[in-house]
C-alpha cells in the first residue's frame, strides 16, 4: 500500500488529482464515491469473516482476546524460535481482575477543560478583540502542557487571518518551567513568548510569525554552560514559515527542518540540521551534527565552525561554504548575535561581540547550490530587461512585426516550471528526420539537432516521483540513476549529470540510440501520460560530452599485471574489457570478424547505430591500453589452451550467434536469408569490404520478412533503402496500439 506517483502531496501537484486543489489536475482523477463505499463494503465483509472463524461478531469484542492469538513460527530464521511472546500475549484480565477490557467501553476524557491555554485566551481576549492594544502573561508551564499557544494563535488567525495581530497590538508571554511538546506550534505574528527553562520535541512547528525566546533558568550554578547542554528536543522550527527564535542552549536533532521562512539563533543543533531547508536564515553559534544541509535548497545558515570539523559534517552535495566576507553577511549575523545576546544574556554570543568582527572568521556561510542557480537566473533576466529598456526602439514597419516580437518576449520571459512540469509539457514525439530525408540515405534517422533544443523542457517533465521505477531492476537493467541526471539537465549541469550517467552506464552512446528503453516503459507518469523522454535525455548527455572534449583516454594509473583475455567484442565484450582495464589489469579482446563491436557493427544498421559512434569508442578503449584483436577465431587461428597458458583469466563473450531456423514445407528453397546473415553482409558492403553481396541484396525485389520485432524493423529498413519492390511482414502477436494513452509506437520507425 501507498502511493507510487510523487509522494509529494504538500506541492499541491498530484498526478492522479487525489491530493491537490488544482482544478486540471483534479480532472485526472477517476474515482467515484461510490468506489471508495464499494471498498469499504467489501472489506468489511472479509473482515466479518475473519471475526466469525474466531466466534466473534463485531471488532470491539476482539479487543484484548489474547487467547485467540498463535505465534507464527517461522522456520526460515531460526533466531525466531528464540522469541518469547508471553509477556505480549498475556490476558489484560489477568492484571486488572473485574475490569471491562471491551474497546470503547470507558469513555476517555481528554480534560481539555484544563488546558492552559484557555487560560491565556481569557487574558489576552482584549488584545484578541481589539479592545487592548498590550498584555502581558506571567505562568508556570509542565511537560504535561502541550502545544501551548496553539489554540491562542489559532483565535487570532481566525479573526485576522494569516497576517496575524495588527502590527500597533502584541501579546507577550513569560514562562517558567519545562514545555510539553509542541511548544508554539503555529505560533501566530504579534504573539511573543520567552520561556525560563526547557522544552520537549516539535518547538516551534509551523511557526507562522510569532516569536520564541528559551534560555536556561537563571539560578543554575556559576559552572553551568548553556552551550554543553540540550534545552529543546527534535525537530524544532518544522516547517516554520515565518516569525523570529532565539534558543540559548542546544537543540537535539532536525533543526529547522523545512524551514522556509523564519530566523533562528541557537548555541548548536543535533544531527541532520536544516534539513530541506528552502527559506529563511539560522544561525548556529556552535557545534553541528552529521548530515546539516540535506537536501536544503533555499535560505542560508552561518555556522561557527568552533571545532573545525565542520566540513566533515554538511551535505556537499546540496550546498557550498563561503567565507564571512560580504557586509550585507556581516551586519546581518553580528546585529542577530547583538539581538540574541540582548534577549537571552548568552555567554557565546557575548565573546563573539567582544571580538568582533575578528570572530567573523570562524563563520562558514551555508548557500544552497539552487538558491545560487535561482539567483544567478533572476540576476540575468533582471539585466535582460534593463538592456530592452535602454536599447532605442526600431522602426515598425508592420503589425506582424510587433506581433511576432510580443509572443518572442514573452518565451524569453517564461520559466520552466520543474515543479509543475509534467502537467505543463507535452512530450516530444518530433525524435526522427522527416521520412522522405531519411529515405535516401544510411544516416542515423534520429533528428539529434532537434531534440536537444527541447530537451530541458523534456526534462521538466520528470516529477521526481516518490518510486521512481524507471531506475529499478524491471525498468532499467543497469540502475540508471535516471532522475537525478534528468533534473541535472534541467538545471545545465551538464558534467555532473556525465558524471551520475557513467556511474552505471559504460556505453551511453550505444545504450542512448538502440536501447528499448524499458525505463520509459516503467515511468511512473506514464500511469496516466505519455512518460519522459528519458532515452533522448541520455543520449544528449553523453554526445554533448564528447563534443566538449570532456570524454578523455583515461588509462589506469596502476597496472595489477594480470593479464585477461576477453573472447568476443560485442556490447559484453567490449564492457567486461572497460571494467577489468579500470581495475588495472592487462586485457586483451579477440574477434573473428574483420571489425571489433559485435552486434554494435555488424547487427544493428547504421540508420540506428552510426559505424563512427562505434569506432569512436574502440579508438577511446585502445587509447587507455586496451588490445584487440579482430580477425581472430578462437578454436582456429588461436587454441583456448593457448589463452588459458598466457593468461590469468579468460572471459568468453561470444554471444547467440546461432539463428532460429523454421522448419516449414519451403525451407530448403533459394531466396530465404538468416536477418544476421542479410544485415551483417550490407554492413560489410557498406564498411568498404570487397564482398558478393547480390545475393542478399532486396533491390527490386518483393520481400517477405518473419518477424515483426527489432531485428524485423532492421530488416524492413534496409530492405526499403536498398530498394525493395514490395515489403510484407508477418508478425504472430497483435498489433500494438498506443492511442489511449495518446502517444505514439515505441519502435524504431524505418
Amino acid at each position: 500500500m501507498g502511493c507510487t506517483m510523487m509522494r509529494k502531496c504538500h506541492l499541491n501537484t498530484c498526478p492522479v488529482g487525489i491530493a491537490t486543489q488544482d482544478p486540471e489536475l483534479r480532472k485526472k482523477f477517476a474515482g467515484k464515491p461510490e468506489h471508495v463505499v464499494n471498498y469499504l463494503f467489501l472489506l468489511a465483509e472479509e473482515v466479518r469473516t475473519h471475526l466469525a472463524k474466531l466466534g466473534l461478531s463485531s471488532l470491539q469484542e476482539a479487543v484484548g482476546r489474547t487467547d485467540l492469538l498463535r505465534p507464527f513460527h517461522n522456520k526460515g530464521i531460526p533466531k525466531a524460535s528464540l522469541l518469547n511472546f508471553d509477556a505480549i500475549l498475556v490476558n489484560a484480565l489477568s492484571l486488572r481482575p473485574g475490569t471491562n477490557i471491551r474497546g470503547g467501553s470507558v469513555a476517555q476524557d481528554f480534560e481539555l477543560g484544563k488546558r492552559m491555554d484557555n487560560l491565556l485566551i481569557k487574558q489576552a481576549k482584549d488584545v484578541i478583540e481589539g479592545r487592548g492594544k498590550h498584555v502581558t502573561v506571567h505562568m508556570d508551564i509542565t511537560n504535561e502542557d502541550r502545544a501551548f499557544a496553539t489554540t491562542l494563535s489559532y483565535h487570532i488567525a481566525k479573526r485576522y487571518g494569516d497576517a496575524g495581530l495588527p502590527n500597533d497590538s502584541n501579546i507577550s508571554v513569560f514562562l517558567k518551567g519545562s514545555a510539553g511538546q509542541s511548544f508554539c506550534a503555529f505560533l501566530a505574528k504579534g504573539v511573543r513568548v520567552t520561556l525560563e527553562g526547557d522544552a520537549n520535541d516539535y518547538v516551534g512547528k509551523g511557526l507562522s510569525g510569532g516569536e520564541v525566546i528559551i534560555f536556561p533558568p537563571k539560578d543554575l550554578p556559576p559552572d553551568f554552560k548553556s552551550e554543553d547542554n540540550v534545552v529543546i528536543g527534535n525537530v524544532a522550527l518544522y516547517g516554520a514559515t515565518s516569525g523570529r527564535a532565539f534558543i540559548r542552549g542546544l537543540a537535539a536533532e532536525r533543526f529547522c527542518v523545512r524551514n522556509s521562512g523564519a530566523t533562528a539563533v541557537i548555541e548548536g543543533v543535533g544531527d541532520h540540521g536544516c534539513e530541506y531547508m528552502t527559506g529563511g536564515t539560522a544561525v548556529i553559534l556552535g557545534v553541528t551534527g552529521r548530515n546539516f544541509a540535506a537536501g536544503m535548497s533555499g535560505g542560508i545558515a552561518y555556522v561557527l565552525n568552533v571545532d573545525g570539523q565542520f566540513e566533515e559534517k554538511y551535505n556537499a552535495s546540496t550546498v557550498d561554504l563561503f567565507r564571512l566576507e560580504l557586509p550585507e553577511d556581516l551586519e546581518t549575523v553580528e546585529s542577530l548575535i547583538r539581538e540574541f545576546y540582548d534577549l537571552t544574556g548568552s555567554a557565546v554570543a557575548a565573546a563573539l561581540l567582544s571580538k568582533w568582527p575578528e570572530s567573523a572568521k570562524s563563520f562558514v556561510k551555508v548557500f544552497p547550490k539552487e538558491y545560487q542557480r535561482a539567483l544567478k537566473q533572476f540576476a540575468e533576466e533582471k539585466a535582460k530587461q534593463e538592456e530592452k529598456t535602454i536599447a532605442p526602439s526600431s522602426k515598425v514597419n508592420d503589425i506582424e512585426e510587433v506581433i511576432a516580437d510580443g509572443e518572442m518576449r514573452k518565451k524569453q520571459l517564461e520559466r520552466l516550471d520543474k515543479i509543475r512540469g509534467f502537467m505543463k509539457y507535452k512530450r516530444e514525439t518530433e525524435f526522427y528526420r522527416p521520412a522522405i530525408q531519411r529515405m535516401q540515405d544510411w544516416n542515423e534517422i534520429y533528428s539529434h539537432k532537434g531534440v536537444r533544443k527541447n530537451l530541458r523542457v523534456q526534462a521538466a517533465r520528470c516529477m521526481d516521483c516518490g518510486v521512481p521505477f524507471c531506475q529499478s531492476s524491471h525498468g532499467c537493467p543497469l540502475g540508471n540513476i535516471i532522475p537525478r541526471w534528468n533534473d541535472l539537465v534541467f538545471k545545465e549541469d551538464w558534467k555532473e549529470a556525465l558524471a551520475q550517467l557513467l556511474q552505471t552506464n559504460s556505453f551511453p552512446e550505444f545504450t542512448g540510440r538502440v536501447c528499448p528503453a524499458p525505463c520509459e516503459g516503467a515511468c511512473v507518469l506514464g500511469i496516466n501520460e505519455p512518460p519522459v523522454t528519458i532515452k533522448n535525455i541520455e543520449c544528449a548527455i553523453i554526445d554533448r560530452a564528447f563534443e566538449h572534449g570532456w570524454i578523455k583516454p583515461c588509462p589506469p594509473e596502476m597496472r595489477t599485471g594480470k593479464k585477461v583475455a576477453v573472447v568476443g567484442s560485442g556490447p559484453a565484450g567490449l564492457a567486461c574489457a572497460l571494467q577489468l582495464n579500470k581495475a588495472g589489469h592487462l586485457v586483451t579482446v579477440y574477434e573473428r570478424n574483420d571489425r571489433v563491436g559485435g552486434l554494435l557493427q555488424y547487427g544493428i544498421p547504421t540508420m540506428k547505430l552510426g559505424k563512427d559512434v562505434v569506432q569512436r569508442r574502440v579508438e577511446l578503449m585502445k587509447a587507455e591500453g586496451i588490445e584487440f584483436k579482430p580477425s581472430t577465431d578462437v578454436g582456429k587461428d588461436v587454441s583456448p589452451q593457448d589463452l588459458l597458458n598466457n593468461n590469468d583469466a579468460v572471459v568468453l563473450t561470444t554471444g547467440s550467434t546461432w539463428p532460429r531456423d523454421l522448419p516449414i514445407p519451403g525451407r530448403h528453397l533459394e531466396g530465404i536469408h538468416f536477418a544476421m546473415s542479410f544485415l551483417e553482409t550490407w554492413q560489410k558492403k557498406q564498411l568498404g569490404n570487397d564482398i558478393d553481396y547480390l545475393p542478399l541484396c532486396a533491390k527490386n525485389k518483393d520481400v517477405i520478412i518473419i518477424g515483426g520485432g527489432d531485428t524485423g524493423v532492421d530488416c524492413i529498413a534496409t530492405s526499403l533503402r536498398q530498394g525493395a519492390r514490395s515489403v510484407v511482414t508477418f508478425e504472430i502477436l497483435p498489433q500494438r496500439v498506443y492511442v489511449a494513452k495518446g502517444f505514439a509506437n515505441s519502435r524504431t520507425p524505418s
